[in-house]
């Protein structure tokens, strides 16, 4: 509910990365947003695989709790986080383009998040046989998060895996 709601007002604020054009991968029925408070910049990702899926993502905002979205069939444990994919900028870096590339099944292989600068950080969640497809915000716009897309619903017997994300961008001015 807070989630919806935080959207909700980002939205109403000014939120770029409306078109197709945003959108590395597919756009699904089934998606989830992880967009950080107001003056906590988003900084990282952590991406959780079971049985082959990409099925859990975590984003990270400084000075803020992480937050997720899971589409795996029951719990992810310890064990899954530890062994999970990760990338994280310094401390004081924003994000203001994001990339992926795919596996053979279609699912996200691996995130990337550049810095203003170009550089980037990856999380490899596993083996890509695509190129990476990147977007970006527009000057002046940072991402404040991802909007994810999963082939399946949450819950239920089957994992389901991370197919495509949308970076959603704010006026960082």
């Amino acid at each position: 509910m807070l989630t919806s709601l935080i959207v909700s007002l980002v939205l109403s604020l000014g939120l770029m990365g409306e078109g197709e054009e945003m959108v590395v991968g597919q756009i699904t029925d089934h998606d989830a947003s992880l967009i950080g408070p107001p003056g906590h910049d988003f900084y990282g990702v952590k991406i959780a695989v079971r049985r082959h899926h990409p099925c859990q993502v975590r984003a990270f905002f400084h000075g803020a709790p992480p937050r997720a979205a899971q589409f795996c069939a029951g719990r992810v444990t310890s064990r899954h986080i530890a062994e999970a994919a990760t990338g994280v900028l310094d401390p004081g870096d924003r994000v203001n383009g994001v990339s992926a590339c795919f596996t053979e099944d279609e699912q996200v292989g691996a995130i990337r998040l550049y810095r203003f600068s170009g550089e980037a950080v990856t999380a490899r969640a596993g083996a890509c046989v695509t190129e990476y497809r990147t977007v970006w915000c527009q000057r002046g716009w940072t991402v404040q998060g991802l909007q994810l897309y999963f082939d399946g619903p949450s819950g239920g017997r089957s994992h389901a895996s991370l197919v495509g994300m949308r970076p959603l961008c704010v006026d960082s001015t």
